[in-house]
């Protein structure tokens, strides 16, 4: 028997509410890198600032 679909109607139902893992690496990877950035640079600063407060201290 022929189908008249391309694709049944459960797997569109599991496409529309679990979106495809690409979509998902695609918003949080950068926002991943943009953590990992932020997490050294106050690393960084704080090694500063506690070289700082040792040198005048």
């Amino acid at each position: 028997m022929p189908r008249d679909t391309i694709v049944s109607w459960k797997t569109f139902a599991l496409f529309i509410l679990f979106p495809p893992l690409a979509i998902v690496a695609i918003i949080f990877f950068p926002l991943t890198l943009l953590v990992f950035f932020w997490l050294y640079h106050r690393g960084k600063q704080d090694a500063r600032r506690e070289e700082y407060s040792k040198l005048r201290g």
